[in-house]
């Protein structure tokens, strides 16, 4: 597929959902505790944040705004590489006191890969990318192949197999081999295997990864430092990612880091860092009230709760007969439909029953990949949840019917499923 034709693909694809009336929605009125969202005049159960933890209306986190606002202005226009507000240096050394080492805040996560990756990759390393790895990691490694030659492969989602056989073979020829995954997926909600990876890491000396953690910020792990480093210290050859735009409730990117060097090297070197505007100051008074929230014993409380919605989601979804396609335990969960039109009359039908949810189309997924995904927080109440779950079910086996489709089929374009009988007893985050 030449470039050209990717991008009518692509705007095949969304352009489909726009027409239905399904993407590139604008939301209407006030946004309250109450779980509602309204879209072309309907009110409708939100399924879609992946603000997990509801803290976007969190009083200490507004009043923390208000009051950034109030001592700094509306913005700090200035680029970091000249000077930053106090809030920034505050800020860094609470996340670097959550996760327990060097830490730097950048404007998004996506300009957090791009200011390390091309920093921490040279020419005579390997890159492994994971077949799933977000496009806002792929596109840091790819600024650093528009401008020096470096080997490139794509592994097998999870096939950490086939890593170990990658590695043996290239550190031979490469100084580095560096694989690049998500901690928590952000179509399907699965992880990755954390634990080999580790291993790795301590089998061979050549071998770096580099995760983005940014879906399991808050919700998961000691001060809520999410699933990579939930229970462990970052490793000497390890990088991670992570968000304050998701379940953190505020903005931004976070970069772990192992060492200060690094963390010099790459806020003197990256790009972003240097010529990119700053948060700005209703954002970091936030952030700074919310970093305390995790620092403190209120974060397990939170995550309890959501942990406690999950496993009610999961207990109803076996009652179903809904292919869930996830790792069950993530807030993220993803009903396979294979085909894509059926995604999209699926998500028209929910619309119209109140319910509004997302569509996991190409180019996100590949294109025998689609389906409806979906997130679990704490503001959804237990029975929003199992209204939408019984819907979803009745919606989507009427679907099939009329299409002539089976849910066998939607098992064999995924080949791999995780069925929710196979799963272990007590396999939830905690």
């Amino acid at each position: 597929m030449n470039h050209q034709n990717l991008m009518d693909a692509i705007d095949l694809s969304i352009s489909e959902g726009v027409k239905r009336g399904i993407l590139h929605l604008n939301q209407e009125g006030i946004l309250t505790t109450d779980n509602q969202i309204r879209i072309n005049g309907s009110n409708l159960v939100n399924f879609t944040s992946c603000s997990y933890l509801g803290l976007e209306h969190d009083v200490r986190l507004k009043n923390a705004a208000i009051a950034a606002v109030e001592k700094y202005g509306v913005q700090f226009s200035e680029s970091r590489a000249y000077v930053s507000i106090g809030l920034y240096s505050e800020l860094e050394e609470l996340m670097s006191k959550i996760f327990g080492s060097q830490t730097i805040i950048a404007p998004t996560t996506t300009l957090a890969h791009l200011s390390a990756i091309p920093v921490i990759l040279d020419s005579r390393d390997a890159v492994i990318a994971d077949q799933q790895l977000h496009n806002s990691v792929l596109s840091g490694i790819n600024v650093f192949r528009a401008n020096w030659p470096i080997h490139f492969e794509v592994l097998r989602h999870n096939r950490i197999d086939l890593l170990f056989e990658r590695i043996e073979v290239l550190q031979k020829t490469h100084d580095r081999v560096w694989y690049f995954a998500d901690g928590v997926y952000s179509m399907f909600g699965d992880r990755c295997p954390s634990d080999e990876i580790f291993n790795l890491l301590n089998a061979y000396p050549s071998f770096h990864t580099y995760i983005d953690d940014a879906h399991s910020m808050s919700i998961m792990g000691k001060h809520g430092k999410g699933f990579i480093l939930g229970e462990r210290d970052i490793h000497d050859r390890m990088i991670v990612a992570s968000s304050m735009a998701k379940a953190f409730a505020t903005g931004g990117g976070i970069l772990v880091l192992p060492n200060k060097e690094i963390a010099r090297k790459i806020r003197a070197c990256g790009a972003p860092f240097n010529s990119s505007g700053p948060l700005q100051p209703a954002t970091l008074g936030a952030a700074v009230a919310s970093a305390k929230i995790h620092l403190s014993e209120e974060i397990y409380a939170l995550q309890a709760e959501l942990v406690s919605r999950i496993k009610y989601a999961n207990s109803l979804f076996k009652e179903t007969s809904l292919p869930v396609i996830s790792n069950f335990d993530s807030g993220i969960f993803f009903i396979g439909t294979s085909r894509s039109e059926l995604a999209y009359i699926i998500m028209e039908k929910m619309m119209k029953r109140g319910f509004f949810l997302n569509i996991g189309v190409f180019p996100a997924v590949s294109k025998n990949h689609s389906g409806i995904r979906f997130t679990i927080t704490v503001l959804q109440s237990y029975e929003q949840i199992e209204m939408m779950i019984m819907i979803l079910n009745e919606v989507f086996l009427e679907t099939l019917k009329e299409h002539q489709y089976t849910i066998n089929q939607i098992y064999s374009a995924f080949k791999v499923v995780a069925r929710l009988d196979d799963r272990p007893n007590g396999e939830f985050l905690s």
